[in-house]
């Protein structure tokens, strides 16, 4: 073996330093395939080898099929559980047998009474939670009512408002036409009281021109002061007016921001009622998950109780006409047990 090791490991060496000396690659698969035919015989050849590998593969196949039927096994016996359970719900439902298994089905009766307890509990937990939600919800509608009154009662304030607002346009532009009408007329008054006096220095002109110009000028000066005191005097009444609309104006607001801090009060409450009622719902709602834990709990301490019972009387054999298919039941699943633990021992 060690002189065959040594040849192999020379022609490895052959081989790589030929390829890179340019030897064709068709040579090296050769001499691979040659190398491979060797351990081949050498393994053919070597008998203890053979029996090592051969002994190495039936462990595998022996641990997988055992595998295979522990899997089988347990599939089987939970079966075998599941069809106790059925048998004892069966007898404990039917009060079949009510002499047996005694303990077990005072157990049962201590579960059923506390599960009965616990379902009592739930249907008050889902009624305060219901009672809760209707109530949240007619609260919101409340306030909402309100709100939508509040909210009705501010529209007539505001389309006053709006009213007065366009009111108060209306004054502001006549206010500002007289300032104007006024203005102008000072300024005409200023100008034909200029020309006036002009007049008055010409020399150029005769009395009797001087006279008949200072007379229309005269009658100008009159219109014009006449056209301003007019405009001056409708002011203060246009004036009065805007004081008034201002003083309706900010009524009308002072209303109108009573309504929004009535508004801006209500839905604050909604909203401390609302989390109140949340906080309560949400309470309620961890209780009822406590409690709907507690009953998985004791349909769970049930099950092997069941199975117990089950087990019970599939062992005394009572006659009864409804349970005798479970017993053939018990009977063949038993069999099969029976045969797959005997073969796991041989393996």
């Amino acid at each position: 073996m060690k002189n065959l090791q040594e040849k192999m490991n020379a022609n490895f060496a052959g081989i790589f330093s030929s390829s890179r000396e340019g030897l064709p690659y068709w040579i090296f698969w050769f001499l691979l395939c040659i190398i491979l035919l060797l351990i081949i015989f050498i393994f053919l050849r070597d008998k203890d080898l053979r029996k090592r590998l051969n002994s190495f593969f039936i462990r595998i196949k022996g641990k997988l099929i055992k595998i295979r039927l522990q899997s089988k096994l347990k599939k089987e016996k939970q079966e075998k559980a599941n069809l106790l359970k059925a048998l004892g719900k069966k007898v404990w439902n039917e009060n079949t047998f009510a002499e047996k298994g005694t303990e077990t089905r005072e157990k049962l009766k201590k579960l059923e009474e506390e599960k009965k307890n616990l379902e009592h509990e739930m249907e008050n937990i889902n009624s305060k939670i219901d009672s809760l939600k209707i109530n949240l919800e007619e609260h919101r509608q409340e306030y909402k009512d309100q709100l939508k009154e509040k909210e009705e009662s501010k529209k007539p304030y505001e389309e006053k408002l709006a009213e007065l607002k366009e009111k108060e346009k209306v004054i502001d532009l006549k206010i500002e036409q007289n300032r104007k009408a006024a203005g102008k007329a000072e300024k005409e008054l200023k100008k034909t009281e200029n020309q006036a006096r002009i007049i008055e220095k010409n020399t150029a002109l005769s009395e009797d021109e001087k006279k008949s110009k200072k007379e229309n000028i005269t009658k100008q000066i009159k219109n014009l002061i006449q056209q301003k005191e007019n405009a001056e005097q409708k002011l203060p009444a246009f004036n009065e007016k805007k004081e008034e609309v201002k003083k309706e104006r900010k009524e009308l607001q002072e209303k109108i921001t009573s309504c929004e801090k009535d508004k801006k009060k209500i839905e604050e409450e909604l909203k401390e009622k609302r989390h109140k009622f949340q906080k309560e719902i949400k309470e309620w709602e961890k209780n009822q998950e406590k409690v709907r834990e507690r009953i998985k709990d004791t349909e769970g301490q049930k099950e092997p109780l069941f199975e117990k019972l089950g087990k019970t009387i599939g062992e005394l054999r009572l006659e009864h006409e409804e349970l005798i298919i479970f017993y053939s039941q018990i009977d063949r699943m038993n069999k099969r047990i029976q045969e797959l633990e005997k073969k796991i021992q041989n393996l």
